[in-house]
């Protein structure tokens, strides 16, 4: 071989090392660059997840907020349930005392009728009873005397009498006790009485007037069934509806609120 070709092959041999490493330099080029890009979307180790104490501080935060609201709004539920059972149980007395009224009129004198016939004649045809009670258990009560007044103190107005009351269940689940005469403060000696006092959840507790037992008054003349001290003023019924009183008049407060049981209303 001439001294031209050995110096020919050798410049050939040059420029293919060139073009091969100047390929290798632009495939690691393009490898660097891909795994930059991958890298900046791909978590670094350190921020795949969180740590232990993060995730014990977190479920700290929710325990404690959970334990703020929950409780205040199982409480505004069981407010408005019992508005909207209060206004069931008056508006189910009341289609039954105008069908009657309309249709019987009104008895002279419910005392002297006493409670068993005065029920037949003026109720039992207009409202739908589901179950008589007479027996305090066969209404789910313990005793004979099962209300609470708002203060606490104990309402021994008897659950069940045969000539003074009429006890009973309609289908709504309602338990009402429609009076027709009650004691008085001389031994044997009994009054007229013209309540209605309705259990919105029957047997099952508090039992207490103002929270689910609360009491309405039969009027005369066909103006039906209304909340008891409907015609007195705010200051009787504030008074009567509170910590400190029996809480009859409470379906009174709430209808005069809107409906509604306020913050003022005494709940707790």
């Amino acid at each position: 071989m001439s001294y031209m070709d050995n110096k020919q092959n050798n410049f050939n041999r040059f420029l293919l090392r060139n073009r091969n490493n100047r390929g290798n330099k632009h495939r690691r080029s393009c490898i660097d660059m891909i795994s930059v890009k991958i890298g900046s979307i791909l978590p670094t180790p350190a921020e795949e997840g969180f740590t232990l104490a993060e995730v014990l501080i977190t479920l700290g935060i929710i325990g404690v907020v959970a334990a703020m609201t929950i409780p205040t709004l199982i409480t505004e539920h069981q407010k408005r349930a019992t508005v909207t059972k209060l206004q069931r149980a008056i508006s189910v007395i009341n289609q039954a005392y105008k069908l009657s009224f309309d249709e019987v009129g009104e008895p002279i004198s419910a005392f002297e009728m006493q409670a068993e016939n005065y029920f037949k004649t003026y109720w039992a045809p207009y409202i739908k009873v589901l179950t008589y009670c007479q027996q305090p258990k066969d209404c789910g009560y313990s005793s004979n005397a099962p209300f609470s007044a708002l203060n606490g103190g104990k309402m021994v107005t008897a659950l069940i009498s045969q000539t003074g009351r009429t006890t009973f269940y309609t289908a709504d689940g309602f338990l009402y006790i429609i009076f027709v005469l009650g004691g008085t403060s001389t031994p044997g000696v009994n009054a007229a009485l013209n309540w209605v006092w309705v259990d919105i959840n029957g047997g099952t507790k508090p039992n207490k007037f103002g929270k689910d037992v609360f009491r309405l008054d039969r009027l005369s003349d066909g103006k039906g069934v209304q909340p008891a001290g409907y015609n007195l003023s705010d200051e009787e019924i504030n008074t009567n509806c509170s910590k400190t009183g029996t809480g009859e008049y409470c379906a009174e407060r709430i209808r005069r609120a809107g409906w509604k049981i306020d913050n003022s209303y005494p709940w707790k």
